[in-house]
């Protein structure tokens, strides 16, 4: 056994701590002539300038992102005696600056070292010339954090996510490496063998080079020093420069590094000199591979599914990434109490604690080239290339630096760079990517790109599934859970996954501004702050966030769920558990930016739709009539190592507490890797219901001690009957004909040529638009229902059932801009089974239809509230009803009129229970309106 005791060799030398500096606006300071005598006063290292009070206040207000309490951007310069001891002669000096944004230039005494440019790693120089071990120097640095090429938004320099910081952020050091060292050691571990190859370099001092034995010994131990394998290899050769190969078995007991298991072992290299130790360098790694085998990705031999979300570079109190080892461990383990195993790092790379953390906590990382532009969107085309040899040496400085982390597994070359077609330029970085690393998977860029994959190298896509031919965003989720992603996962015989999938918002949280302490203000609460006064909605702000907050859960849980019952789909990448600051504000996360819960659903219930288990069903709708036979598929996403045999599938269906129907599939085997059928099961509530309920239908998969669950909600609807003396009812929407049979469909209403005639036989009018006839009928004391249009109302706004898409500042031409509804407590809903807020059984009630403005009418009620983005804040109906004049009027805009949506059961119920209601001597309009404030609402037209 050889012996492994620590010795320290390779000293280091902090410069953290108090520095001189001085910003220079004007780029008047010379860095050979400066030393630090006409600083602006200290800084400390590391940190940011703007941390420390460095800057001006902006006068810029941000209207959708926050802002920092101070900002310099140009160039600034530190000052720092330093002196390394004379015991160090004969080492070579490394001066390392880590979290530089984004050049950094170094003097010593007035020499000029160098330069670098790096944002993926750590700034390192070779000062060995320029030290004089035992003397007291002069080290000048110049940071400039301007933009040096045009790629501003990527997220490692937007103002919206990492806003451009600057200074020295992780610290600096000076390295002392023996005359003779271990240069660097790149590890490619082999997961099937369970073996670890080592490339060793070497460098060797001149002198001592040709005329000594070199030894380089090898020990692999555990996380409590256990040796599990060792060696011992001779450095022979010439010169100076030598690289040797060493190949260690770890046995059939070694571990291997996963998701579920992240082993890490300790690799220690030592370097002797006829016996005598030179240097050493110990590194962790893990034991683990990861390849596209087909459509799937494989971890040590396993499919996998990737259930990720997106890291933005967002940190709210320091404005950079932090190099706090607990800041990510939090980060991971909040992720993975919710389900995660990955996260796509979105136009950056994250920082040594970060990789540390995702090591020790088993995190699949994708991270990213810190790119997103334009440059790259044509198939062959000129690039600029400075911007292009910058990206390679980037490409170089990750696979290098990253190469023993086991979290790292996936490399983008950046967000949204191509258009349909690949980029051969792109497709050259892959192909250099693959050669210095081939144990890790890249692709072109994450989300553009059609598929099938044109010209275009990569070991897996990422396609945005709901902006993908032929689907589209507004259809993201709906009630018809038989939807999948099929159509575009089958245009690719490499791995698929889903590109920052979902992006539903909620309401704003004025709450959260006092988390905010360190250099940033959420600046887009002063504007919505302002709107919520203007609009008296302040109050309001907790119901609305408790709506929204419900919508957002259940459209995720559904927008999840189709992307798993995808076959073929690999993975999604969430955009995102957390808010995002900027960009208009997007509110998308169940997490805010500090990784907080948002308290709308707790992690227990978030994983039933998002773990390596997964039960999912498949259903044409969540409604159905009462004796009506629904039919329900189950399925079972399952991703675990091991199959799950002999398993017990128990389904209930209960309404109120109370159980409607239950049945269980016994003996099911669950194959590993895959989406697999259970079963078909028959949802029904019994004919002689009379009563619409809410049904919720509840899943266990029990096959040892494990136990997985998920539920859905359905609705079932009693069918409707005849009105009575449905004769007395008036209406000019021919489509209600085969709705109302025997009802009165004259075109003249309330008219005899040109006078005025009482209706004496109608006791309800029903129309789409508001005519002189009607008004004038409900003035005398009739009764009418208005079935709102948007070309007779005079202000509206467009909506979905699913909330705004990412934000309204950002996307304001999107097809429905408001955030969902609530539903209060009147007697026409009374009948109708909801909980006050969005649900499936409203989706076709309610999707593509105009909500109606009542700005102009404050004292009006909905019966039916649109909440309106926190942007715009309009008070928003899809009904309500009010009196006028000596009659009464109720107004929806919900679609209740159409042939097509008439026979679902929810619409056909909850129109005949309007009728009625309007009938009946419930309908009490607690508001009065006058004709002019109804006139300001819709057009008046002069048809009956």
């Amino acid at each position: 056994m050889l012996d492994y005791s620590k010795e320290v060799i390779r000293p280091v030398i902090s410069l953290d701590g108090e520095w001189r500096f001085a910003l220079d606006a004007q780029e008047q300071v010379k860095g050979e002539e400066w030393t630090g005598e006409k600083a602006d006063r200290a800084i400390r290292v590391p940190g940011s300038w703007e941390e420390q009070g460095f800057g001006e206040p902006s006068e810029h207000s941000p209207i959708g992102t926050w802002k920092k309490l101070n900002e310099y951007t140009g160039v600034a310069w530190y000052a720092k005696e330093i002196a390394v001891p004379e015991t160090m002669q004969g080492h070579r000096f490394l001066l390392k600056l880590a979290g530089v944004r984004w050049k950094s230039q170094v003097w010593i005494d007035g020499q000029a070292v160098g330069e670098e440019d790096s944002l993926t790693s750590e700034h390192t120089f070779d000062i060995t010339p320029f030290v004089r071990p035992g003397r007291l120097q002069q080290l000048v640095v110049k940071l400039d954090n301007r933009m040096l090429l045009p790629l501003a938004e990527s997220h490692i320099h937007s103002y919206h996510t990492a806003t451009a910081w600057g200074g020295i952020t992780g610290g600096a050091r000076i390295e002392a490496l023996p005359p003779s060292r271990i240069e660097r050691t790149a590890v490619t571990p082999d997961a099937a063998s369970k073996s670890v190859d080592l490339a060793v370099s070497l460098s060797l001092d001149d002198e001592e080079a040709a005329d000594s034995k070199w030894l380089v010994e090898v020990a692999i131990t555990t996380a409590e020093g256990a040796v599990i394998a060792d060696a011992s290899v001779p450095a022979g050769g010439s010169g100076s420069r030598r690289t040797l190969a060493v190949k260690l078995e770890l046995g059939e007991g070694a571990r291997l590094w996963s998701d579920r298991d992240p082993v890490l072992y300790r690799a220690s290299v030592r370097l002797k000199r006829e016996g005598i130790l030179q240097d050493e360098y110990a590194f962790r790694f893990g034991l683990r591979s990861i390849e596209a085998q087909g459509k799937q990705i494989m971890l040590n031999g396993n499919s996998i599914y990737l259930r990720g979300y997106v890291d933005c570079c967002i940190f709210p109190q320091t404005g950079y990434p932090v190099w706090d080892l607990e800041h990510y461990r939090k980060q991971f383990r909040t992720a993975k109490e919710h389900g995660f195993n990955h996260v796509r790092l979105h136009g950056w790379t994250a920082p040594a604690p970060f990789w540390q953390a995702a090591d020790e906590e088993g995190m699949l990382v994708q991270t990213e080239l810190p790119h997103w532009s334009n440059f790259y969107n044509l198939q062959r085309g000129t690039l600029p290339q400075e911007v292009h040899r910058f990206f390679e040496r980037e490409l170089t400085r990750i696979i290098a630096s990253l190469n023993a982390h086991p979290s790292f597994v996936m490399l983008s070359l950046g967000n949204e760079l191509i258009n349909s077609q690949g980029n051969q330029a792109l497709n050259e970085l892959i192909r250099t990517a693959r050669t210095l690393d081939p144990s890790r998977m890249y692709t072109d860029n994450a989300g553009y790109g059609e598929l099938p994959p044109l010209d275009r190298e990569g070991d897996y896509f990422i396609p945005t599934l709901n902006w993908h031919t032929p689907y589209h965003i507004d259809n993201a989720a709906t009630p018809n859970s038989c939807e999948d992603y099929e159509k575009v996962t089958s245009l690719s015989d490499s791995p698929v996954i889903a590109h920052e999938h979902g992006q539903f918002t909620m309401y704003v949280r004025p709450s959260e501004e006092s988390k905010y302490t360190g250099v940033l203000r959420p600046h887009w609460l002063e504007t919505t702050r302002e709107t919520l006064e203007a609009k008296r909605l302040t109050d309001r702000v907790d119901e609305f966030i408790d709506a929204t907050g419900t919508l957002l859960v259940r459209a995720l849980k559904e927008a999840m769920e189709r992307a798993r019952r995808t076959p073929g789909l690999a993975g999604i990448q969430l955009l995102d558990i957390r808010d995002f600051p900027g960009q208009g504000h997007a509110t998308t996360g169940i997490l805010d930016v500090f990784w907080d819960s948002k308290g709308i659903i707790e992690p227990d219930a978030f994983r039933q739709f998002n773990d390596e288990t997964v039960l999912l069903m498949r259903s044409q709708g969540r409604t159905f009539a009462a004796g009506e036979a629904h039919a329900v598929e189950l399925e079972c996403s399952h991703f675990g190592t091991e199959p799950l045999c002999g398993a017990t599938v128990t389904w209930e269906l209960t309404a109120e507490g109370r159980t409607v129907r239950s049945g269980s599939l016994e003996n099911v085997n669950v194959t590993s890797g895959k989406l697999q059928s259970l079963g078909r099961i028959q949802l029904e509530a019994g004919a002689e219901e009379t009563r619409a309920q809410a049904l919720e239908l509840r899943v266990t998969l029990a096959c040892g001690e494990a136990r997985i669950h998920n539920q859905w909600e359905f609705w079932v609807f009693p069918r409707t009957t005849k009105l009575p003396q449905s004769s007395r009812i008036w209406s000019s929407i021919a489509t209600l004909r085969p709705t109302l049979p025997g009802a009165d469909f004259r075109q003249e209403f309330g008219v005899n040529w040109l006078s005025h005639k009482e209706e004496k036989g109608t006791d309800l009018a029903i129309t789409d638009v508001l005519s002189r006839f009607v008004l004038q009928y409900v003035l005398d004391g009739g009764s009418a229902w208005l079935m709102a249009r948007a070309d007779n109302m005079h202000d509206y706004v467009n909506s979905k059932f699913l909330p705004i898409f990412w934000n309204y500042m950002w996307f304001p031409l999107q097809s429905g801009t408001t955030m969902g509804m609530v539903i209060h407590d009147h007697p026409l809903m009374s009948q109708f089974p909801h909980d006050g807020k969005s649900n499936w059984q409203w989706y076709h009630l309610v999707d593509k239809t105009p909500a109606i403005c009542l700005d102009s009418v404050p004292q009006i009620q909905p019966v039916v509230e649109v909440i309106d983005n926190f942007n715009r804040g309009k008070k928003l109906a899809y009904a309500f009803e009010v009196k006028i004049g000596k009659g009464k009027l109720f107004v929806s805009s919900l679609r209740l009129n159409e042939r097509y949506d008439i026979k679902r059961p929810e619409t056909a119920y909850l129109f005949q229970h309007i009728v009625q209601y309007l009938r009946s001597s419930q309908f009490d309009p607690a508001v009065r309106v006058s004709v002019g404030e109804l006139l300001g609402l819709f057009k008046l037209n002069n048809r009956p």
